[in-house]
Protein backbone atom coordinates (compact mmCIF):
# COMPACT_ATOMS: atom_id res chain seq x y z
CA UNK A 1 0.00 0.00 0.00
CA UNK A 2 1.02 3.71 -0.55
CA UNK A 3 0.63 6.42 1.73
CA UNK A 4 1.08 10.32 0.92
CA UNK A 5 4.39 12.09 2.17
CA UNK A 6 4.06 15.68 2.75
CA UNK A 7 6.72 17.71 4.23
CA UNK A 8 6.11 21.04 5.90
CA UNK A 9 7.21 24.44 4.61
CA UNK A 10 7.83 22.56 1.05
CA UNK A 11 6.27 21.88 -2.14
CA UNK A 12 7.39 17.93 -1.64
CA UNK A 13 5.04 15.35 -1.39
CA UNK A 14 5.48 11.86 -2.96
CA UNK A 15 4.58 8.56 -2.13
CA UNK A 16 5.94 5.79 -0.02
CA UNK A 17 5.21 2.36 0.39
CA UNK A 18 4.47 0.82 3.78
CA UNK A 19 7.90 -1.50 3.21
CA UNK A 20 10.34 1.32 2.52
CA UNK A 21 11.60 4.12 4.72
CA UNK A 22 10.48 8.05 3.84
CA UNK A 23 14.15 8.59 2.96
CA UNK A 24 14.37 5.77 0.09
CA UNK A 25 11.15 7.20 -1.37
CA UNK A 26 11.93 10.49 -1.36
CA UNK A 27 15.44 9.88 -2.44
CA UNK A 28 16.30 11.17 -5.96
CA UNK A 29 13.47 13.89 -6.21
CA UNK A 30 14.32 17.28 -7.30
CA UNK A 31 12.26 18.72 -4.33
CA UNK A 32 14.29 16.60 -1.53
CA UNK A 33 13.66 18.46 1.61
CA UNK A 34 15.36 16.04 3.96
CA UNK A 35 19.10 15.40 4.10
CA UNK A 36 20.33 12.41 3.01
CA UNK A 37 23.51 11.11 5.53
CA UNK A 38 24.58 7.67 6.20
CA UNK A 39 20.84 6.23 5.94
CA UNK A 40 21.51 3.58 8.51
CA UNK A 41 19.96 5.46 11.53
CA UNK A 42 23.73 6.52 12.78
CA UNK A 43 24.21 10.24 11.92
CA UNK A 44 21.01 12.10 12.69
CA UNK A 45 21.40 14.12 9.44
CA UNK A 46 17.72 12.84 8.17
CA UNK A 47 16.30 14.06 11.30
CA UNK A 48 12.39 14.82 10.91
CA UNK A 49 9.37 15.28 13.40
CA UNK A 50 6.26 13.66 12.57
CA UNK A 51 3.35 16.35 12.77
CA UNK A 52 0.61 13.56 11.72
CA UNK A 53 -0.29 10.29 10.81
CA UNK A 54 1.06 7.06 11.96
CA UNK A 55 4.49 4.85 11.57
CA UNK A 56 6.77 2.30 12.94
CA UNK A 57 10.47 2.76 13.37
CA UNK A 58 14.02 0.63 12.79
CA UNK A 59 16.67 1.13 15.04
CA UNK A 60 18.54 4.09 15.51
CA UNK A 61 21.42 5.72 17.66
CA UNK A 62 20.25 6.60 20.59
CA UNK A 63 22.94 9.40 20.81
CA UNK A 64 21.05 10.91 17.79
CA UNK A 65 17.53 10.40 19.07
CA UNK A 66 16.97 9.98 22.56
CA UNK A 67 13.75 9.06 24.08
CA UNK A 68 12.95 12.49 24.72
CA UNK A 69 13.42 12.87 20.98
CA UNK A 70 11.17 9.82 20.34
CA UNK A 71 8.16 11.24 22.70
CA UNK A 72 8.24 14.39 20.42
CA UNK A 73 8.16 12.32 17.79
CA UNK A 74 11.10 13.33 16.41
CA UNK A 75 13.29 10.44 14.57
CA UNK A 76 15.29 9.72 11.80
CA UNK A 77 13.66 9.45 8.07
CA UNK A 78 16.10 6.49 7.14
CA UNK A 79 14.11 4.73 9.70
CA UNK A 80 10.74 5.90 9.45
CA UNK A 81 7.85 3.53 7.79
CA UNK A 82 4.53 4.56 6.93
CA UNK A 83 1.43 2.74 8.38
CA UNK A 84 -0.72 6.00 6.95
CA UNK A 85 -0.26 9.26 5.38
CA UNK A 86 2.49 11.52 6.73
CA UNK A 87 3.15 15.40 7.25
CA UNK A 88 6.56 15.77 8.41
CA UNK A 89 9.01 18.90 9.56
CA UNK A 90 12.17 18.32 8.24
CA UNK A 91 14.63 19.12 11.30
CA UNK A 92 17.86 18.04 9.87
CA UNK A 93 21.09 17.44 12.27
CA UNK A 94 20.83 18.94 15.80
CA UNK A 95 23.43 18.65 18.47
CA UNK A 96 22.10 16.33 20.32
CA UNK A 97 19.45 18.09 21.37
CA UNK A 98 15.33 18.03 20.56
CA UNK A 99 14.51 20.60 21.79
CA UNK A 100 16.18 24.31 21.25
CA UNK A 101 17.84 25.93 24.30
CA UNK A 102 16.57 28.13 26.53
CA UNK A 103 18.16 31.52 26.88
CA UNK A 104 18.97 30.53 30.73
CA UNK A 105 20.51 27.38 29.47
CA UNK A 106 21.98 28.76 26.45
CA UNK A 107 23.68 31.12 28.84
CA UNK A 108 25.21 28.68 31.38
CA UNK A 109 26.39 26.44 28.53
CA UNK A 110 28.31 29.05 27.59
CA UNK A 111 29.75 30.28 30.77
CA UNK A 112 30.44 27.03 32.18
CA UNK A 113 32.50 26.47 28.45
CA UNK A 114 34.34 29.59 28.96
CA UNK A 115 35.49 29.22 32.36
CA UNK A 116 36.96 25.95 31.90
CA UNK A 117 39.18 26.84 29.48
CA UNK A 118 42.32 28.42 30.11
CA UNK A 119 42.87 32.10 28.92
CA UNK A 120 44.54 32.66 25.31
CA UNK A 121 45.88 35.57 26.96
CA UNK A 122 49.09 36.48 29.12
CA UNK A 123 52.66 35.29 28.31
CA UNK A 124 53.26 31.88 27.27
CA UNK A 125 55.05 29.65 29.83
Amino acid sequence: MQHRITIEGSSAEFACRGDQSVLDAMAGRSNASIAIGCRSGGCGVCRVQVLSGSYELGVMSIDEVTHECRSKAIVLACRLTPTSDLHLRALGKRVNRCAQLSTAELIRSLTTRSSSQPSSTGTPS
